[in-house]
């Protein structure tokens, strides 16, 4: 584990006890993956989202993606 992953979980953990705190949801349930696997899904969730973009129209090239993230995602580079 490196001071990134373990600080990001901490934040992440935060979230989710404050979500329980506040009556926004009763539990959460977390599950992790197996390691060395995860990258499978996360590929597969964004070549559905490519094609779905393509049939669209929505972004036909990298710069084009490149600025749609900056638009949804403020402080994205």
């Amino acid at each position: 584990w490196t001071m990134r992953q373990i600080i990001k979980g901490r934040w992440v953990l935060g979230f989710f006890a404050w979500l329980v705190k506040i009556g926004g949801v009763k539990e959460v349930r977390l599950s992790m993956m197996m390691v060395g696997h995860a990258h499978e899904d996360i590929d597969a969730l964004f070549r559905c989202i490519a094609e779905y973009w393509a049939r669209k129209g929505i972004v036909r090239i990298p710069s084009a993606f490149q600025s749609y993230l900056k638009a949804a995602i403020p402080g994205a580079t």
